[in-house]
């Protein structure tokens, strides 16, 4: 009880520190805001993406065949949503197909060859050639991969058709029926396969420093901007402390500890305010469909990544005897944390050894949250790591609080 009371005194004390401070804390909370959105305006500016890249790939088709199969197979395919909007496929002819590949208007043409109809009845091999663009050849290796799973229909198809012509061939009916059966063969087999499968697997992956990188890299920029509040408040109310004030409130049996805990509850208490003021101008903003459960989440996680991040602070501070080490330290750790939370450089970007260990590491894993809830709209955020990894630090800076005390 006398130790509660004693920490809820230099939380008082901490707290007129604060206040005899006023006007320099604007300045304090206001330069971090210019600096790091001028650097962030930088990084948004090099991730938007250009209009071009969003183009579809345009497929030049030239049909020779001119048969009511082919005819049937390519607008089929073209006119659902096999293919998404990524692939266009146009009609042209051979010398049309070889001049929009040369002028850059096609990234490649396939085409079916004389005879292809009547080759695939009739069992005979079927080739469908490919012309490439020579500038593109991503584009044209995806054209590739489109004409490999229409050759896998093709093939099963041709077994299928094959089986019946052969059969409909030793039957007493006119050319022209067993033609109509073959075709209604085709188109059964053609609308099952396509039913059961798609042509293309289409998995999209977001990346928010392309898809969003307002919304992204000016919620990276807030994480950045509270943890510098915290650190910098932190700093500030640790400069009042004279060695000679500490001598003296150490005959009076305060404790390393109790002072610690004051000064991080006080900057928690501060920094939690900041952060939330300054994410509800964020939602505001970009006019984000938040509700209080939401904003609940967003405060857990910045109390929790406040928390670990201050313990980590003071136990540096502990561990230091040297001021001055100890602030640079400080600054480096500051650095470290927020380099790998992915607010600085995206997580995205990292050396794949590195990405095993980000999720464990606490600033990591508050930010990921944190997109997760507000910009992808997330419902839900797992706590159990920092929760587990609040109360690892708290114990760990009790211990050396306790070291520290009885080694002075």
């Amino acid at each position: 009880m006398l130790s509660l009371s004693r920490i809820i005194f230099f939380i008082k004390q901490y707290q007129k520190q604060l206040q005899k401070k006023w006007k320099s804390l604007p300045l304090l909370l206001l330069f971090p805001i210019l600096i790091i959105g001028l650097c962030f305006f930088v990084m948004v500016s090099m991730f938007f993406t250009n209009d071009e890249e969003k183009q579809a790939i345009q497929v030049g088709l030239v049909d020779h065949d001119q048969s009511d199969e082919t005819t049937m197979l390519v607008k089929v395919i073209d006119d659902s949503s096999l293919l998404g909007s990524y692939i266009h496929i146009n009609h042209y002819s051979e010398s049309e197909a070889l001049r929009a590949i040369e002028n850059g208007n096609a990234s490649g043409y396939i085409t079916f060859p004389e005879n292809f109809t009547d080759d695939l009845y009739n069992g005979r091999s079927v080739e469908i050639p490919i012309v490439g663009n020579p500038d593109n050849p991503v584009e044209s290796y995806i054209i590739k991969e489109l004409i490999d799973s229409m050759t896998r229909y093709i093939a099963s198809a041709q077994a299928n058709i094959l089986t019946i012509n052969e059969y409909a061939k030793q039957l007493p009916i006119e050319t022209e029926d067993r033609q109509e059966m073959l075709m209604q063969q085709f188109n059964q087999f053609m609308l099952f396969t396509l039913s059961k499968d798609k042509i293309i697997e289409l998995e999209e992956i977001t990346n928010l420093t392309t898809s969003s990188p307002l919304q992204y890299f000016t919620l990276a920029g807030w994480f950045v901007l509270f943890t510098v509040w915290i650190v910098s408040l932190y700093i500030l109310l640790g400069k009042e402390d004279s060695i000679a004030m500490r001598n003296r409130m150490k005959l009076y049996g305060i404790t390393i500890f109790q002072r610690t805990i004051s000064r991080i509850t006080i900057v928690l208490f501060y920094g939690l305010i900041l952060a939330m003021v300054s994410f509800y101008s964020y939602i505001k903003i970009f006019t984000i469909e938040f509700y209080l459960g939401d904003y609940a989440r967003i405060g857990l996680l910045v109390l929790l990544h406040s928390v670990i991040f201050l313990f980590g602070i003071a136990i540096l501070e502990l561990l230091i005897k040297s001021e001055k080490a100890s602030m640079l330290v400080q600054i480096a750790f500051t650095g470290l944390t927020l380099l790998l939370s992915g607010a600085i450089i995206p997580a995205l970007y990292f050396p794949e050894k590195l990405k095993s260990f980000l999720p464990y590491i606490y600033s990591t894993e508050s930010f990921n949250w944190l997109i997760e809830v507000a910009i992808k709209g997330r419902l839900y955020a797992e706590f159990l790591l920092l929760f587990i990894l609040a109360i690892a630090s708290f114990f760990i800076l009790t211990a050396i609080a306790m070291w520290k005390e009885r080694a002075a």
